[in-house]
């Protein structure tokens, strides 16, 4: 019988994404994640947006207590 929800138990987080909520949960703020990963400001802001709907969170603090809670970052 086939699997009726082939979705991983939880979302997958590129490489960037894990890195910028990493050091957002550091305290970062995403100019600090610019100067500390050379990404565009622009990329950083599409990676916390990304990762904050891969998360289904409403902010990037929901983003990032649910991937601590999920063992993401």
């Amino acid at each position: 019988m086939p699997a009726q929800n082939d979705r991983p138990p939880f979302p997958e987080l590129t490489e960037i994404e894990k890195r910028c909520l990493e050091l957002a949960a550091l305290g970062r703020s995403p100019s600090d994640i610019v100067l500390e990963t050379d990404l565009s400001s622009q990329r950083v802001a599409e990676a916390m947006r990304s990762a904050t709907d891969k998360l289904g969170a409403r902010n990037i603090t929901g983003a990032i207590t649910r991937a601590l809670r999920l063992n993401l970052i």
